[in-house]
């Protein structure tokens, strides 16, 4: 978020990642230019991380500078040209502070303090989209359109109170489909009222994903939290969203309480969350649970993330018992050998998540199907700041199927051909299972025309299935063009064609979106 004037730290968010590209959103990028560093907080300090390609009014197309790990909703800061911090690396201000505690929030908070007075923000979308397969046979055509609204105001008309809400609607025509209801296209993901009376207080109500309980997806009803120096405590209580097609269901009440401990150590952040959570059907226990998470930097370039869920119900024929049962781990672990080169493994092993009244016409199934396990190992190298290569390998176990799944990938993208403004990205993937074994080698190509305001990406994929109890095989290739025009200052429209071409026949499929954005 910006303040009214310019700030020290622009914040942005990583909503979108492709093979060779990193969007970032910002509320406005109207300091930002091409060429441009954009700057993660790690181990203490910012790092550039991302070199700007092109951009709109609130968004940046970026290419990844060095190995570091960029996720969806990631935080990303950019510092003002008339900022020192741009033109040399910058450390972090205060080392008792945290990444959270490290963002334009700091800037808002010295703009409180100068102007006694909360300033309000808004950032919104408009998107609609449609897009259709028109196959040969006419028999699997379809048409499908799409319509999502997001809106954000910060400090309402200059109060305490925040409102954020995302909706959307979405329908299939042409092929037979069962009788849905309204709520099976219409989906409400977030609609909520916030009130921070100061730093310390924040409530809550309506529809809404808890950052710090991500894992239990949104809550209806109230959700309180309270900062005490290193710790974040909260409780929540009301509903969950229909398990058939997320509207709000009465009957399935949930409750439960949290802490998070944030650190700054010698080596960077370290956050440990702990939460408990009952959920209910009609007044009777679906699940209890403990869900704990932790990410630490254990050391210089090492990376630790892990969480685990521990459910402490169980009624089984009637019987009921409450003795803990391990749900699921996930364990991660990255090393940046140097700057430019970096490992990473995952672990993942998970049982099936049973809600014993919602789930109790099959829960024998399920109780039957056995852990799946699942392996990454992952490195990245930037041998030079436009050339980035990345190569990894996921091995899954299902049920008692002894042979694994296996997936190989490789990616070596671009970001400026010599000589040029093109930016070229290289994939194969390489898939084999106990049925199966395939590849699909492509590659995209993009460049920028009139200053920015429109680019265009032709990409290309081969397809080569061998199924091992059969005689047949799948071979296609799939070709196609996406066209960004950014029509005015908040509105653009993309335009995407893709043809798959088997021996026999030809599908082919569009998609046509419009985007409007509103901002103050």
């Amino acid at each position: 978020m910006a303040s009214q004037t310019k700030p020290d730290i622009m914040e942005g968010k990583v909503t979108f990642k492709s093979t060779s590209n990193v969007y970032v959103r910002f509320i406005s990028t109207e300091d930002i230019n091409t060429g441009d560093s954009l700057f993660l907080y790690t181990s203490g300090s910012f790092e550039p991380v991302l070199v700007v390609k092109q951009k709109s009014s609130s968004s940046c197309v970026c290419s990844q500078l060095g190995d570091s790990t960029i996720d969806i909703g990631q935080t990303i800061a950019f510092f003002p040209k008339n900022n020192s911090k741009n033109e040399k690396k910058p450390n972090i201000i205060n080392k008792d502070k945290s990444l959270d505690q490290v963002s334009i929030s700091d800037s808002l908070e010295n703009d409180t303090l100068k102007d006694k007075t909360k300033k309000q923000l808004l950032n919104g979308r408009l998107t609609f989209s449609t897009n259709a397969s028109l196959n040969p046979d006419q028999k699997n055509n379809f048409q499908r359109i799409r319509t999502a609204f997001s809106m954000n105001i910060q400090n309402i008309k200059n109060s305490d109170f925040s409102a954020q809400t995302y909706l959307t609607y979405r329908h299939r025509y042409g092929i037979d489909q069962n009788v849905s209801g309204f709520y099976d296209d219409f989906k409400v993901f977030t609609f909520a009222l916030q009130y921070d009376p100061g730093k310390k207080y924040s409530f809550s109500i309506g529809r809404k994903i808890n950052n710090n309980i991500a894992n239990m997806g949104a809550i209806d009803g109230v959700q309180a939290e309270y900062r005490l120096g290193k710790y974040e405590m909260g409780t929540f209580a009301g509903t969950r969203p229909d398990m058939t097609n997320y509207s709000f269901n009465s009957s399935l009440a949930q409750f439960g309480a949290y802490i998070v401990r944030n650190d700054q150590t010698s080596s960077g952040t370290a956050q440990t969350s702990i939460a408990f959570a009952e959920q209910q059907n009609h007044f009777k226990t679906d699940r209890r649970f403990l869900y704990i998470q932790h990410n630490n930097a254990l050391a210089k370039n090492i990376f630790l993330f892990l969480s685990s869920e521990l459910d402490l119900f169980k009624k089984i024929n009637g019987i009921i018992s409450n003795q803990p049962t391990l749900t699921s781990v996930y364990f991660s672990l990255r090393y940046r050998l140097r700057k430019n080169l970096s490992f990473s493994t995952s672990y993942d092993n998970r049982r099936n998540v049973i809600f014993y009244e919602s789930n109790q016409n099959y829960i024998d199934q399920l109780l039957a199907q056995e852990t799946r396990q699942g392996f990454r190992i992952q490195t990245n190298y930037n041998p030079l700041n436009s050339i980035s290569i990345n190569a990894s390998t996921f091995y899954r176990y299902q049920g008692g199927n002894t042979q694994p799944t296996k997936n190989y990938v490789g990616n070596i993208s671009f970001s400026k051909i010599p000589g040029t403004k093109l930016v070229l990205a290289l994939n194969a993937n390489l898939m084999e299972s106990y049925y199966f074994k395939g590849t699909i080698i492509g590659g995209q190509i993009s460049d920028n025309f009139l200053k920015g305001k429109v680019n265009i990406e032709m990409n290309y994929r081969n397809v080569e299935y061998n199924f091992y109890n059969s005689e047949s095989s799948l071979k296609q290739h799939i070709g196609g063009i996406n066209i960004n025009i950014n029509l005015l200052k908040l509105t653009s429209l993309l335009l995407s064609y893709e043809g798959t071409f088997e021996p026999t026949t030809t599908y082919h499929r569009y998609f046509i979106t419009a985007v409007q954005r509103f901002k103050n």
